[in-house]
């Protein structure tokens, strides 16, 4: 070939690629850009998600685009990229996403048509992230049911008036996710008929915050409430387990049939299990906190605050262990009633309703009521007396400051009876080697090793002293064996206590934990102690 033949064809490449460029053909990890008004690559979101490979970026200038754009799949460890130019405002009427792809910075409404989700992730989806963005009159973030769908970050959004306009009074779900392995936090709920229709294993949902929810929101069509406000509602028919709840708030669910976490197992094949529910904060909530009331085992509640729980005085549990939900456990929590109680269970694990759990343990909690009387009763449904659990306390916690309508200031004051008077978790178990990388427990539904989930960190515990640490590698649940990432000696039935959760917060500071969400060090006394045995000789009461 010779030097006038290559030159030309070298000229035809260079024209070709020009064209290619000016019509936003993409290449790898190149940013496009686009702006209803002109001046981009493209005038709308679709056209750009349509045309950019793998690693590319769309970047959406300032503008009303009416449209739902599909985004086609990216790459693993390539993500498709559609995010809002800087600060300004982006208004979509939502999208449906794919694999490898990343949403980022909109302001998503349709309120012409409500009910259309604000995202749609189909089935198999997996590694997607939807952050930072403004949801409100859409239809909510839903997965495809049917467990197939993970891997999924929802990170820093708020949502509200989730399939409804302001003043329609047609609320529903904000999430509805059915899938495994997801982180979701620091999201904003407000406005809905539930924060989370939820299934799946091996997901975080933490740091959230769901207020200013109302039945008499979600009165009209109802999308099969029945006004029925749940933070997160879990009655799911693919297998759920090894969850985590930690560190959210909920705040002003009034309904009588309002709870934070309401778990049923009754379509769930016997495949649901081990909820770990801790450190979170829930004031103003009209009946529950924990409402268990179909064979769900496992679930492992501590270390919470429940401020004004069942706030319309009806009787049963804030925290509610029922009908064949065995093996459940309630530790470290505490219970704050506003103005007098005479009918009230704080926890109920007996006459609850159906079948009585077996295998309950709890203790080391704290219930207060500002009135008097005080009678709170023990375990079994209003029978006993909270104290007949001699490790549990009736004393005032003390708050930094309480508030009747909002969240106030829900930390211990210095000499707090709360303070430093919680418990361990587990056991070191007999049947241990007392030394090694795997350490036997009691029971090891207490703990989470993060699951491979890019962010969560695994649990790290202290072991026969509050000042040996040690991270955990993997759970074995079925053995109750927890890999650890160093060696470390012990003995057959040394405490265990949780030391720093999912975010790599220290948790324990000093000799014991608080009692209740607060973690940081309030002064006060409390050697914690051991948890006590599973009651025994609970009985049905019939009303």
């Amino acid at each position: 070939m010779n030097i006038k033949m290559m030159l030309k064809i070298l000229r035809c490449v260079l024209l070709l690629t020009a064209l290619a460029i000016s019509a936003g053909a993409a290449t790898s990890g190149a940013n496009y850009t686009v702006n209803a008004a002109g001046g981009g690559n493209y005038t709308t979101i679709q056209a750009c998600a349509s045309a950019i490979s793998a690693g590319d970026t769309c970047t959406v200038y300032a503008g009303t685009y009416n449209e739902h754009p599909s985004i086609p799949a990216g790459a693993a460890g390539s993500y498709k990229t559609i995010t809002v130019n800087g600060s300004d405002t982006v208004t979509v009427q939502g999208f449906t996403i794919s694999s490898h792809v990343k949403v980022n910075g909109f302001h998503i409404q349709n309120t012409s048509s409500p009910t259309t989700s604000c995202v749609s992730v189909p089935s198999n989806t997996t590694d997607f992230y939807i952050t930072n963005n403004v949801m409100t009159s859409c239809g909510g973030i839903n997965e495809a049911t049917g467990g197939t769908v993970s891997h999924g970050f929802i990170q820093g959004n708020t949502l509200s008036y989730a399939s409804t306009t302001p003043g329609a009074n047609n609320n529903g779900p904000g999430l509805s996710i059915w899938g495994d392995y997801h982180l979701i936090e620091n999201n904003d709920i407000s406005h809905v008929s539930d924060g989370f229709h939820f299934g799946g294993s091996h997901n975080v949902i933490r740091k959230n915050t769901m207020h200013d929810t109302s039945p008499s929101e979600c009165t009209v069509g109802g999308h099969g409430e029945n006004c029925h406000i749940d933070f997160i509602e879990s009655e799911p028919s693919e297998p759920t387990a090894y969850n985590v709840y930690e560190a959210n708030t909920v705040i002003n669910d009034p309904g009588p049939s309002g709870h934070a976490f309401l778990l049923q197992a009754d379509v769930c094949g016997g495949n649901c299990r081990t909820v770990i529910v801790r450190f979170n904060t829930i004031a103003h909530v009209g009946a529950a906190g924990v409402e268990n009331d179909n064979q769900w085992p496992y679930i492992r509640v501590y270390n919470n605050s429940w401020v004004d729980p069942a706030s319309n005085g009806q009787g049963g549990g804030t925290n509610d262990f029922s009908n064949g939900a065995n093996n459940g456990a309630d530790f470290n929590d505490l219970f704050y009633y506003p103005g007098s109680i005479t009918n009230q269970n704080a926890i109920c694990a007996s006459g609850c309703g159906g079948t009585n759990p077996t295998g309950f343990k709890a203790g080391h909690n704290l219930a207060w009521c500002t009135g008097t009387p005080c009678s709170i009763f023990g375990y079994g449904y209003e029978s006993g007396h909270w104290t007949d659990d001699t490790t549990n306390r009736l004393s005032d916690p003390q708050f930094v400051g309480y508030s009747s309508t909002g969240l106030g200031n829900l930390s211990l004051q210095s000499g707090s009876p709360a303070a430093g008077a919680g418990t361990y978790l587990t056991t070191v178990a007999s049947s241990d080697s007392g030394s090694g990388t795997s350490l036997v427990v009691s029971d090891a539904n207490f703990f989470q090793d993060g699951s491979g989930i890019p962010g969560v960190n695994a649990d790290c515990i202290a072991v026969g002293s509050t000042t040996t640490h040690v991270c955990i590698s993997s759970v074995n649940y079925q053995t109750n064996t927890l890999t650890l990432t160093s060696s470390i000696t012990r003995a057959a039935g040394a405490p265990v206590w949780l030391y720093s959760d999912s975010t790599g917060r220290t948790v324990l500071n000093g000799s014991a934990p608080n009692i209740g969400a607060s973690v940081t060090s309030s002064g006060g006394g409390g050697s914690g102690g051991t948890p006590p045995a599973a009651p025994t000789g609970l009985a049905a009461i019939v009303n």
